[in-house]
């Protein structure tokens, strides 16, 4: 069959979503990740948004302190998942909200009771026919190649897929290729960025002391992973036959938005097969 993909943009580099929507319509994009939280009570007015830009919901992105058992936050995202069908999008992103200290390991309960919690979430997700993935994220307790380890090994492979984001992987010390590999059969969508080269080569730990430096992310291809470690991620993708979304994101940019963006957008097409590309009428499985 092929892999078959369609090209969304996190619109996180934006301040003005309306701006987002126009400027990654017109770079090309398929998709965007809408914050759908902020317009819960506003469902009819993005869906309106997106068919006039002609973009797909991608997907959407909540975080939380889940490792507090459930709370208010579990409960907002149950009613993201619930909502997510009236945009025609499946895929509900789950991740951890900021956690100190870091980077030491967390108590043994903290990663129980976060497991448990993404679990729930994903089971009633389900429920609305919404595919539950989890994004890994520096400064949080889900960071280094243990803690993801220990979040994959203790929720339900059938609840709970992988949504990793490269240049995450890599921040907290994995080889982001090796890790797509290893849970290749729990793929479920992905963010694709690059690190910032001045972070190449360091230790968490060293990371950590070296400090929130301006723009930690860079665009594909041109920071600490390069066109050869990004191509290795899309090479596993095409091991498994990934049928989904890849995601470009850019947290900052020292460009504009539209242009950061846009570079993404080209390394994508520029790096992706004939054929690859699914077309606009193509339903999206994975």
């Amino acid at each position: 069959m092929g892999m078959k993909v369609k090209l969304s943009c996190q619109p996180l580099t934006w301040s003005r979503f309306e701006e987002a929507l126009s400027d990654i319509a017109q770079i090309g994009y398929d998709g965007i990740e809408v914050p759908v939280a902020t317009y819960l009570d506003r469902l009819d007015e993005i869906q309106s948004a997106l068919t006039r830009h002609r973009l797909a919901c991608s997907a959407t992105y909540v975080s939380g302190a889940f490792w507090k058992g459930w709370d208010q936050e579990a409960d907002l995202a149950v009613r993201v998942a619930q909502a997510l069908p009236r945009l025609g999008c499946q895929i509900l992103i789950l991740a951890s909200s900021g956690y100190q200290p870091r980077p030491e390991p967390a108590p043994k309960e903290h990663y129980q009771r976060f497991c448990e919690t993404v679990n729930e979430i994903a089971k009633k997700a389900k429920e609305f026919g919404v595919k539950t993935v989890f994004h890994n994220h520096a400064w949080t307790l889900i960071e280094s190649p243990e803690e993801i380890d220990l979040l994959m090994e203790n929720t339900d492979p059938e609840l709970v897929w992988a949504g990793f984001d490269t240049a995450q992987l890599a921040y907290g010390g994995a080889d982001p290729a090796t890790t797509f590999r290893k849970y290749a059969h729990r793929i479920g969508y992905l963010h694709i960025k690059d690190l910032n080269p001045s972070l190449k080569g360091l230790t968490l730990q060293q990371r950590y002391e070296k400090g929130l430096i301006p723009h930690v992310f860079w665009e594909l291809g041109r920071g600490a992973i390069g066109d050869e470690g990004l191509v290795a991620v899309l090479d596993v993708l095409r091991e498994i036959d990934y049928n989904g979304w890849i995601t470009a994101e850019l947290d900052s940019t020292p460009l504009t938005p539209r242009i950061g963006n846009g570079n993404n957008y080209m390394w994508l097409v520029e790096h992706l097969k004939p054929g690859e590309r699914a077309q606009l009428t193509e339903g999206l499985s994975r």
